[in-house]
């Protein structure tokens, strides 16, 4: 999902909403219940080897599989404030569908009242857990570059726990770099802070470099980094309402969808000029190839195969953005719409290349 497993939606164990309140830094935050007791972690010593082990063994009923009809995804269960939550990512809550949770021991996880953070791919439940994982607060002030960190995660979605060891490259206001190497299935996993034992975000995503940035040649061993969306520094959660979260879900999906159907037409029109259009998966778009393929081999005057050309390229220019223009005034989660912001800027400038097919169609 941008990330790591395919970006989309899902009915979470048929979650109910209910209505309280914690205040947590000031931002209130639904929540279902009032946290049980837990036990205090034991300190961890030794060596970093050793001390991911001792994790797992303690945390091994804390670490959660998220599996779906269409994707997987990890999560686990954390002390977060007052309360005891299932943290996941947004992009796995919106993306795995028919979402189930269940421990490394096999067993359900229950959860309630759910949560969505503004500016980050960070999505809540309320739940329950005898000693469950800790998160840190203040992650720029009490974790260091180089620090060693690992990050417990679904391998490959199979539903086994791996253990991915690295260091601390980075630390921004929302975001923490780690080099440890997680891999799609590992999505909202916890990267955990050896020195402390404490969470310190969830693995979200990697960036990949094929061209340098200077000369923009190829490069010879593609440069990768890891990232994770920090939770201590979410200012404020949204509610979700499932039917309303699915549906958006659903929305955002149709949009990366369509983006992509126009971008294997352009690929296709500048690359051998032999346009498919059993590569579209939207119906419309595919089609008004169809059409204006079939047209085009039609005898008729250059005028007219000036007006059709003219005609079909502005369909698509126009299509470049009107699911966008939709989108803007019915979107209500932050997190969809930043995804939908995402889009927009690539559509503006296929929208720019199609103008110019256009002019130059005139000019003819």
């Amino acid at each position: 999902m941008s990330n790591f497993i395919s970006r989309k939606h899902a009915k979470l164990l048929g979650a109910v909403v209910v209505s309280l309140s914690l205040q947590w830094g000031g931002v209130s935050l639904a929540q279902g219940s009032a946290a049980a007791p837990t036990t205090p972690a034991p300190a961890l010593q030794g060596t970093p080897q050793e001390i991911t082990a001792e994790l797992v063994k303690l945390h091994r009923n804390n670490l959660v599989f998220v599996n779906g009809s269409n994707g997987s995804g990890s999560g686990f269960l954390a002390k977060y404030g007052t309360g005891i939550f299932l943290f996941t990512n947004a992009h796995v809550a919106a993306g795995v569908q028919g979402a189930g949770f269940k421990t490394l021991q096999g067993d359900p996880v229950k959860v309630g009242a759910a949560a969505v953070a503004v500016g980050h791919d960070i999505f809540l439940m309320t739940s329950t857990a005898a000693q469950p994982l800790e998160v840190m607060t203040g992650v720029d002030e009490n974790t260091a570059i180089g620090d060693d960190i690992v990050v417990l995660g679904n391998a490959e979605g199979a539903g086994v726990i791996n253990t991915i060891m690295g260091k601390i490259v980075g630390v921004g206001p929302n975001l923490i770099e780690v080099d440890a190497p997680f891999k799609p299935g590992n999505s909202g996993s916890p990267i955990i802070h050896l020195k402390s034992g404490k969470v310190i975000g969830l693995a979200t995503y990697l960036t990949i470099r094929k061209y340098d940035s200077a000369t923009k040649q190829p490069v010879k061993d593609p440069i990768v980094r890891r990232f994770g969306y920090r939770v201590d520094s979410v200012k404020k959660w949204q509610p979700v309402q499932w039917a309303t979260f699915t549906a958006q879900a659903r929305q955002v999906e149709a949009i990366e969808a369509l983006t992509q159907d126009l971008e294997k037409f352009l690929n296709n029109l500048f690359g051998d000029h032999k346009i498919d259009s059993s590569l579209q998966s939207n119906s419309q778009i595919k089609s008004r190839i169809d059409n204006w393929m079939a047209s085009r081999n039609k005898n008729m005057s250059p005028r007219d195969r000036q007006a059709l050309n003219n005609n079909f390229i502005s369909f698509l220019k126009v299509t470049c953005q009107s699911d966008i223009i939709a989108a803007r005034s019915q979107l209500t989660y932050d997190y969809f719409q930043r995804q939908v912001e995402e889009q927009e800027r690539g559509r503006k400038e296929m929208a720019e290349v199609f103008d110019k097919i256009i002019k130059n169609i005139q000019s003819q």
